[in-house]
């Protein structure tokens, strides 16, 4: 097991159960409700953990101030697993590609007279 992490659960609705355990110790580390909407509430682990809500979807997690999401798509009463982020860095989102703007075709020179 690697150097502790920082957890930050935040709830998007209010109401929202959070229950977060340490994979290899088993040990409960969170399990509240979480209050107010959109205040964030920080938990240290060791390794893998998971998550178990009311509703799953209405949660964001942080781990060392990064983003994490869980694999899959969870909603309502279930739990995500997140691997142990010393091992498993989070997903960086690719930039889109750079294009180079499209030439214009170039303009004809004005035809002389006489």
């Amino acid at each position: 097991m690697g150097r502790p992490h920082l957890v930050g659960l935040t709830a998007l609705q209010s109401g929202t159960s959070c229950q977060l355990r340490e994979t290899n110790s088993g040990e409960i580390r969170y399990n509240q409700v979480l209050g107010l909407r959109g205040k964030e509430i920080f938990v240290t682990v060791k390794g893998e953990f998971t998550i178990t809500s009311n509703a799953i979807e209405n949660l964001t997690v942080t781990i060392d101030g990064r983003p994490y999401k869980p694999e899959g798509e969870v909603y309502g009463r279930q739990m995500a697993s997140f691997p142990d982020p010393e091992t498993v860095p989070p997903v960086v989102p690719v930039p889109p590609a750079k294009t180079a703007p499209a030439k214009a075709p170039p303009a004809k020179a004005p035809v002389r007279t006489r």
